[in-house]
């Protein structure tokens, strides 16, 4: 049974990352997140959201033209 207060991590990225980058990111992150909260790994739920670089802007400028 999962418990009310589980916490979920959402990660934002520039896409192109491949998946076995993505899934060695996913493991690290619920091993720090459960260790840290001392919870089970079980509770820690992940979502990535890749962004294209056009889609994102720092300081006025997209960084597909940075």
């Amino acid at each position: 049974m999962r418990r009310m207060n589980m916490p979920l991590v959402r990660i934002e990225l520039f896409e192109g990352r491949t998946d076995s980058e993505k899934e060695e990111m996913i493991r690290e992150v619920t091993t720090a997140m459960a260790a840290s909260l001392k919870i089970d790994k079980d509770d820690v739920d992940i979502i990535i959201q890749e962004i294209k670089k056009k889609d994102w802007a720092t300081g006025g400028v997209t960084w597909d033209k940075q």
